[in-house]
């Protein structure tokens, strides 16, 4: 008799603005198949390969399912399974004798494990500040484009990826959305045969940029100079919404 099967709702827990949502096939309390929720807008009734093939990755036979300590030289390849309490008693011998000598020396690069409130904003946080350890801005990539959406709109968010339909210039700007976006992609795509434009600046001439009608390949750190620079044309040249910038901002 094969065992009953109930459908479980869920939510991708990776680090992506679509936060897509998914449809669990649960077994004897064993996720069998994972899918994309279709009623979910930024989805679309589609997941990217990572996610799709949760279930897969998650019951693989090469799964490592225990920690591995290294038994022969680096690059040997050479581990041998220890159990959770070894593994944390070594991590804790070898991190406490670092506290005591240099703490300063543990850079606490971490970032938000599953999207959780534990895992993301508490208990990295607290661990690396009791050993001491340097200060770092966790992502050490998003920071600066945090700072700029607060500052444009008052909080870290962005448009809606349905917006981007209506578009008639997007500019993807360091990014490589084929690869890391698919949804935002689509809706690209669906702007491009409506008639808008795509601009990909970025230095690497990526699969993305090669589908853009046109690929700005500035140089590597001249990014802000190009941000200004195109500022101060929209200012020159008088190409702002003024009503728009009257009605929605201060200090202008």
């Amino acid at each position: 008799m094969n065992a009953p099967t109930e459908l479980a709702r869920a939510v991708c827990p990776h680090d992506c603005p679509d936060t897509c949502a998914m449809r669990v096939t649960v077994e004897a309390g064993r996720a069998i198949k994972v899918v994309a929720d279709p009623e979910h807008p930024p989805t679309q009734g589609a997941l990217c390969t990572k996610v799709s093939r949760y279930a897969e990755r998650v019951h693989h036979p090469q799964r490592l399912t225990t920690p591995m300590k290294r038994v022969g030289r680096k690059g040997e390849g050479r581990f041998e399974p220890i159990s959770w309490d070894d593994a944390f008693q070594l991590a804790a011998r070898r991190l406490s004798e670092i506290a005591r000598r240099a703490p300063e020396a543990i850079v606490p690069y971490s970032y938000a494990g599953t999207m959780g409130l534990i895992q993301g904003d508490s208990i990295a946080q607290r661990f690396f500040h009791k050993l001491g350890a340097s200060q770092l801005d966790r992502t050490i990539c998003a920071a600066a484009g945090a700072a700029g959406l607060k500052y444009t709109y008052g909080a870290n968010i962005g448009m809606l990826t349905e917006f981007f339909d209506e578009s008639e210039v997007i500019l993807i700007w360091g990014s490589n959305p084929i690869a890391s976006n698919l949804h935002f992609w689509t809706r690209a795509q669906h702007a491009k045969r409506r008639g808008a434009r795509l601009i990909a600046i970025d230095p690497y001439r990526s699969l993305t940029a090669e589908k853009c009608h046109q690929h700005i390949a500035l140089k590597p750190g001249t990014d802000g100079a190009l941000a200004l620079g195109m500022m101060n044309v929209l200012i020159t040249e008088n190409l702002l919404d003024h009503a728009y910038i009257e009605a929605h901002t201060l200090g202008f």
